[in-house]
């Protein structure tokens, strides 16, 4: 799928380098979250340990606002910030649901008052399949922190479509969301990465934004993005 897509870099949300990887595509890894089954500290030991294929950069925590991903306080997260900064790695910040909720806007500015490094913003987006709107978005989260944006999950999705089990966007919607967005992002400077969330076609809320069919195929969608990215 990686290849389908000419994909230049993915994340899987862990912290051991994937076996695979496809030569010239960069694997990142995250520090998911902390928590006493699955602690930082043994995430943070396996991105050390990785000798052989050194990464390029690591990403913080997942949708820590939230849950049923992440679910740490502001301050839990500060707590273990400085642990994620001897990596000696370009650090993204934590990936709030949205990038400009209180949860974010927090942790930002009591890390800059601490003095602790983030060298990017990550953002999440599932809004509708708009492209002025999106474009604007990031324009807004990049003045707000004044700092270089990757988005690491986007694509159009219907929320509501959770209840109805009908998807409002159409394939044509997002087509050509892909073809208005996609080229804008390939032009803005404070923009280093994006990656498009790969959701299956089952996924009621997102299915209209499936980049493969059922069976793995690539689809329309999927080789617009190739094209365009």
């Amino acid at each position: 799928m990686i290849t389908d897509l000419n994909a230049k870099w993915f994340y899987n949300w862990g912290s051991k380098r994937p076996l695979g990887v496809p030569e010239g595509v960069d694997w990142v890894p995250m520090i998911h979250h902390d928590s006493a089954s699955n602690p930082a500290t043994g995430a943070l030991a396996q991105i050390q340990a990785e000798k052989e294929h050194k990464p390029t950069a690591v990403l913080g925590f997942n949708e820590p606002d939230q849950k049923s991903q992440g679910d740490m306080t502001v301050e839990q997260a500060l707590e273990l910030w400085p642990k994620l900064e001897e990596l000696n790695l370009p650090l993204g910040s934590p990936s709030g649901v949205h990038a400009d909720c209180e949860w974010m806007q927090s942790f930002m500015k009591q890390a800059a008052k601490r003095k602790y490094r983030v060298d990017f913003v990550t953002i999440h987006w599932y809004g509708d399949p708009n492209a002025a709107q999106f474009m604007g978005h990031l324009d807004r989260v990049a003045k707000l922190y004044k700092m270089p944006l990757w988005i690491t999950e986007f694509c159009p999705g219907d929320w509501n479509a959770l209840k109805t089990g009908k998807n409002k966007h159409t394939q044509k919607d997002v087509m050509r969301f892909i073809k208005d967005t996609l080229p804008r992002l390939e032009r803005v400077s404070y923009l280093h990465r994006y990656a498009w969330f790969c959701a299956t076609p089952k996924n009621a809320a997102l299915s209209c934004s499936a980049l493969f069919d059922a069976d793995g195929s690539i689809n329309p969608l999927g080789k617009a993005y190739a094209e365009e990215g």
